[in-house]
């Protein structure tokens, strides 16, 4: 009975003794593995052999050929294609040189440094914010701010202009143009053109988007030198108004603005009531022809004549017949 019983106890503990041994050569194995995998995840990579450098991967940009200055109008002889390491290449780079030829430059770009999308402005040409409507025609009027509804006119607003002329000693008033819209409606500084208005413009936006870096603190005090006359800001006088017109009112406004002036007056956009012919005063007074004045009777001085001599007649007689000869002395 003895021996039967150790018997049975060391069958059974023989194959607890061999999972416990499989299970310790498991867990080793995996150690193992997680251990080599650690190692290598550490270890620097391979260098490249003696005398040849990495191989870094390069971007083709768009790059300054020359030292260009802020507002400067590109060109295709402004800028060049460069390729820079991966590293070196701004988020916003531009690649492409078409896309840049006619941009306005926003900052300053040195020669041989890549011009980002946030440094441009594409031209005034592309930022127009109108278009004439088919058909119809684009009329320019300049007027003072004082004069009309000229300083309150908006994009968009309806208006009638009336023309004034002088008939004679009175001014006569009409209305020549009813609904025109107002397409353009801006401040005017005589001598500046529309694409340099608009240039400023955007210099003066990107002036204020951008922050400028502080400038050093000045130890002496340097006199100050007069600004030249192409840096000074002219301040706006009048306003451009770009009317789209029909044609036939285009050739009555240019008729108007040679004969005396204009007036724009603004207009409610639900008004559809075509109101009559209107003009003031409504009846032109007529301008007589200016009569001569009278003049003094001119007594007409007769050139003194020599006396005429009286005539002297001879009767003449032949035969029967009788005839008188009239004979003139002198």
């Amino acid at each position: 009975m003895m021996q039967t019983t150790s018997v049975g106890r060391g069958s059974k503990s023989m194959p607890q003794r061999r999972m416990l041994l499989l299970a310790a050569v498991v867990c080793a194995g995996v150690a193992l593995v997680a251990t080599l995998w650690l190692t290598r995840r550490g270890q620097a990579p391979s260098a490249p052999p003696m005398g040849q450098e990495p191989a870094v991967k390069k971007i083709p940009v768009v790059v300054a050929a020359r030292d260009l200055e802020k507002g400067a109008r590109l060109s295709s002889a402004d800028v060049r294609i460069a390729e820079l390491p991966e590293n070196q290449v701004p988020k916003d780079a531009v690649t492409d040189v078409e896309f840049v030829v006619n941009s306005i430059l926003l900052q300053k770009a040195p020669k041989d440094s890549p011009l980002r999308l946030s440094q441009l402005m594409p031209p005034p040409e592309q930022l127009r914010e109108f278009s004439v409507p088919l058909g119809m025609r684009g009329f320019v009027l300049y007027q003072p701010f004082t004069e009309g509804a000229a300083d309150i006119l908006l994009p968009g607003d309806l208006v009638d202009v009336i023309a004034t002329h002088r008939h004679g000693e009175t001014t006569v008033a009409e209305i020549i143009v009813r609904r025109a819209q107002v397409l353009v409606a801006e401040n005017y500084v005589p001598g500046m053109s529309r694409e340099e208005m608009v240039r400023q413009r955007i210099l003066s936006r990107a002036a204020q988007t951008t922050p400028t870096p502080p400038e050093p603190q000045k130890t002496q005090p340097q006199p100050t030198q007069p600004t030249p006359e192409s840096e000074t800001k002219a301040a706006a006088t009048m306003r451009r108004i770009v009317l789209a017109v029909t044609p036939a009112e285009a050739v009555r406004l240019a008729r108007a603005l040679e004969e005396g002036r204009t007036l724009t007056v603004l207009r409610n956009e639900r008004d559809y009531f075509m109101t009559p012919p209107l003009r003031s005063p409504e009846k032109i007074p007529s301008t007589a022809a200016p009569q001569p004045a009278p003049t003094r009777p001119v007594a007409q001085q007769i050139a003194p004549t020599r006396p005429v001599a009286p005539a002297r007649v001879i009767v003449v007689y032949r035969g029967t017949e009788r005839e008188e000869v009239i004979v003139s002395r002198q």
